[in-house]
């Protein structure tokens, strides 16, 4: 859709929920008629977009990886988002056998990604809801992965721990945040600055940098020392629109670019390559 015609839709609050219903729709569509060229059973991928039942559906996918969602369609979408579309590797060169920082590891959908389709060598993914944990350790054990994913059941913070809505209900687990309003009790995650990540479990070079952490992206990037990104080649973020988030959005920026990265904007997914003009 036209940049324009969206922003006009979303700021009509009559109009924004016919075009969040219009979205899903379309995305439903093209996502169970993609489902053929990657799934062995598509007919599972597609009656999990569709039903909410709690049940658990393990997804085979023609080049061998199993991976275990729960039956709704957020979880299966994100596989779609990940393994139809490489949404978050679009417009990147990575070195064979690439180093793989992942914050905001879900289920392990892009962990098993880097693994299988970039031939990582070493994947640390962290993830701090305890419900998406089980299943990401799951599809790593599955998968015959553990040896070269690390897993890391902490939040990525500026060090301290937070409180997170950790208990949300399956189709809230991609929302689990520090920063939405929520109904359900906040619990206390321990943190992990994304420096110590990657002092303690990735030192030298980072191919990539893959953060999804509703919200607490801004906080990561503006407590990490600058000498961190030296570390790091390539970097791709999801922005979510928290309180303030504009400013502190064009902060981020600012600071990747004096890092020396170029910037690329799809929608809401940023990519920041080092050293490209």
């Amino acid at each position: 859709m036209n940049p324009m015609a969206r922003k006009l839709f979303l700021g009509n609050p009559l109009s924004r929920p016919i075009y969040f219903a219009a979205r899903r729709f379309y995305h439903g569509r093209r996502m169970a008629r993609g489902a053929d060229r990657y799934f062995v059973n598509a007919d599972d991928y597609r009656t999990a977009l569709k039903v909410d039942d709690g049940r658990f559906v393990d997804i085979q996918t023609k080049d061998g990886l199993t991976i275990t969602v729960r039956r709704n369609c957020v979880d299966a979408a994100i596989l779609a988002e990940i393994f139809l579309d490489n949404c978050y590797i679009r417009g990147l060169s990575l070195p064979d056998q690439p180093v793989v920082v992942d914050i905001g590891g879900y289920i392990g959908d892009f962990a098993l990604y880097a693994a299988k389709h970039l031939n990582a060598r070493r994947i640390i993914v962290c993830e701090p809801s305890p419900r998406n944990w089980a299943l990401l350790t799951r599809n790593i054990s599955q998968n015959g992965y553990s040896d070269r994913i690390q897993a890391l059941h902490k939040a990525v913070t500026d060090g301290r721990d937070v409180m997170m809505n950790v208990d949300a209900g399956d189709r809230g687990q991609h929302r689990v945040s520090a920063y939405y309003v929520s109904d359900q009790p906040l619990k206390n995650v321990p943190g992990i600055t994304l420096a110590a990540v990657i002092r303690d479990y990735a030192p030298g070079v980072v191919d990539l940098l893959k953060i999804d952490c509703e919200g607490a992206e801004y906080t990561i990037f503006e407590s990490t020392p600058t000498e961190v990104f030296s570390q790091i080649r390539n970097i791709v973020f999801e922005y979510h629109e928290i309180d303030g988030f504009r400013e502190r959005l064009a902060a981020v920026k600012e600071k990747l670019r004096g890092q020396g990265y170029s910037l690329k904007t799809t929608g809401t997914l940023i990519s920041a390559v080092r050293g490209r003009s």
